[in-house]
């Protein structure tokens, strides 16, 4: 294993701490993460086509297709939920435009990667033509991965790690560091699969990035998927590897060879798999202590981090909104309501305590006072029986700036914990609410748009909105909304007339005062008259649900792993009855392409 100095690293994390830390689980901000291609973010689509892959880490180094036939292809729910971007291996390919700041004579790449069929010349990442690359990450018909360097020096190297490094079964997380004083390292899924010490300084060129392709070569167009493409402009530590590798294997459900340590992913945690952040300190030299990543909660200032103790974190995916439908919280306490959405963590070690921050855009009016940070100090998955006195109710919060809030000195927040964020006066801090859900599914020759609101503020009317391209909508039909309303309202409206082939829909809210604001967009394929992902409904429910497109046994499990109930469902018979059972967060195992999927229900009275 080799060992990365401190020295290396000093001037990293000085620009780290005063810009704070918002990159890949937390790791990096633009001026050290210089690129991030997420597959579930800034897509931008001509009906499947991809258009423009939107470059996260705030350097807007977009990629582009080179030509029109040169588009890929956007495949949802492709890899744990998540979707990835597809290369025909014929055409296929995305540039970004050369820039200083990629001309790198050292870096940290990871991408997240399967291939649909294994080829001599699958060129995944390229800076530069063959033979005179920048840095490059290709892998041949065996699956081993190739990352030829040219140097200053003229001379060139282009070793090979062994092979079955890219299947076409999964994705892998592949992972490349180098620079002139460690030399290149390699991994899969954490393991290192190539080292060596390789000491010169790579040649830069003022060439495009190319991603599926590598320029001015034929026969190079990959054939597979990419999920993620993450480049940082220097070898990151290793507690920082550590972070990023768990928050990629929790996304797309892989298990690392190493250093595995977040386990709320785990189906029996109840699939915490989402914004997965960390801090960590492997020793002095190695170390992050305060990050955010993309999501609303930042950990900072850690008190008693010692060597190889980590505290990461993800949440459920639940809406980042105030819940009025669930009285899971400590009203005993005071608590009138709480966020939906459940953040759970993994620590290795025993961190004394650190600070915690929330970030509350778009809650409206605050009272630092009213929030509270709830703990699930019992770790039996509910929070309205936890009490000040024991440790689950804590007040405190202080305002840092904009919209972010602090708890300081958290002590609470040990091993396999939940927590979430409440408020104790709810016409003075309301915390968010907001829709629920909004979803589109193609039955009988229509399609039924649904969906569900917590409370509604001068609401005036829906309008559903449908496109044939994802780009340019129309209007397909308009429904009132409720004007005032603080309990859970369903909504529905049924499309005669979508669109053959692939169609798109979206929500527009408009209040009476005339502002207005949309939601996610959803697609459906009027070519599949049976859509492969199931649905259930309503969800949350009181305890009944109903599942539909699903012909099969399938098994209940509560987020311990245990089994609560065993159901034939098909035509006849597709009611879930969990009346018994107490609120709380279930899960609905059954297979699809002769694979065990999970769908996540809720019970909320």
């Amino acid at each position: 294993m080799k060992i990365y100095f401190a020295i290396s690293f000093l001037s990293f994390f000085c620009i780290e701490y005063i810009f704070g830390q918002t990159g890949p689980a937390g790791v990096g901000t633009s001026v050290t993460n210089i690129l991030w291609l997420d597959a579930n973010r800034g897509i931008t689509l001509t009906g499947t086509s991809v258009t423009n892959w939107a470059d996260q880490s705030g350097n807007a180094f977009n990629a582009v297709p080179s030509s029109v036939n040169a588009r890929p292809t956007f495949v949802p729910n492709s890899v744990n939920s998540y979707p990835s971007i597809g290369f025909d291996g014929t055409d296929d390919e995305l540039r970004i435009a050369d820039n200083a700041l990629l001309d790198l004579t050292q870096w940290h790449i990871f991408i997240v990667l399967v291939a649909d069929l294994q080829k001599n010349y699958n060129a995944w990442l390229v800076k530069g033509n063959d033979v005179q690359e920048n840095y490059e990450m290709l892998s041949y018909n065996d699956g081993n991965i190739h990352t030829p360097l040219s140097y200053t020096d003229a001379t060139r190297t282009a070793p090979s790690s062994a092979g079955g490094q890219v299947t076409t079964t999964e994705f892998n997380i592949i992972e490349y560091s180098y620079s002139s004083t460690v030399g290149r390292d390699v991994y899969k899924n954490f393991a290192s699969i190539h080292t060596d010490n390789d000491n010169k300084t790579p040649s830069t060129n003022n060439f495009e990035l190319y991603i599926g392709n590598e320029r001015s070569t034929a026969g190079r167009f990959i054939n597979g998927d990419l999920a993620e493409v993450i480049m940082f402009n220097a070898p990151i530590n290793v507690a920082q590897r550590i972070i990023v590798n768990n928050y990629l294997a929790a996304k797309y459900n892989k298990t690392l060879t190493a250093n595995d340590l977040y386990d709320e992913d785990d189906v029996a945690s109840g699939n915490y798999d989402h914004e997965v952040a960390g801090i960590g300190r492997i020793d002095a030299s190695n170390i992050q202590s305060n990050s955010q990543g993309t999501g609303l909660v930042t950990v900072l200032n850690p008190v008693g981090l010692d060597d190889n103790e980590f505290y990461i974190w993800g949440h459920d995916n639940a809406p980042a909104v105030r819940s009025t439908v669930s009285l899971d919280y400590p009203a005993g306490e005071g608590l009138q309501g709480r966020f939906s959405r459940i953040w759970r963590g993994s620590e290795t070690g025993n961190i004394t305590s650190f600070d915690i921050r929330f970030n509350l855009a778009g809650l409206g009016p605050v009272t630092a006072t009213d929030l509270r940070l709830l703990i699930d100090t019992d770790n039996d998955g509910i929070f309205s029986d936890e009490t000040t006195a024991g440790g689950g109710v804590i007040a405190g919060a202080t305002f840092v700036s904009g919209i972010t809030y602090q708890f300081s000195g958290v002590t609470g927040l040990n091993n396999n914990l939940r927590f979430t964020i409440g408020t104790i006066n709810i016409a003075q801090t309301p915390l968010p609410v907001e829709l629920l859900n909004f979803e589109a599914v193609y039955k009988n020759d229509v399609v039924h748009a649904e969906w569900q609101t917590a409370s509604e503020t001068n609401n005036h009317f829906f309008t559903v909105e449908k496109s044939n391209d994802g780009k340019n909508f129309s209007v397909a039909g308009m429904i009132d909304g409720a004007g005032n309303s603080s309990t859970l309202k369903k909504y529905k409206f049924i499309d005669k007339y979508p669109f053959e082939g692939i169609s798109y829909y979206r929500l527009k809210q408009t209040d009476f005062n005339g502002n207005f604001k949309y939601s996610k967009i959803v697609s459906i394929n009027t070519a599949e008259n049976d859509s492969k992902e199931i649905v259930v409904y309503p969800n949350p429910s009181k305890g009944i649900f109903h599942v539909e497109n699903l012909n099969q046994k399938i098994t209940v499990l509560n987020t311990l792993g245990q089994k609560i109930l065993t159901a034939e469902i098909n035509s006849n018979s597709s009611k879930i009855d969990l009346t018994e059972q107490p609120t709380g967060v279930y899960f609905i195992e059954y297979k699809l392409n002769n694979k065990i999927q999970y769908k996540k229900i809720v019970i909320q009275r």
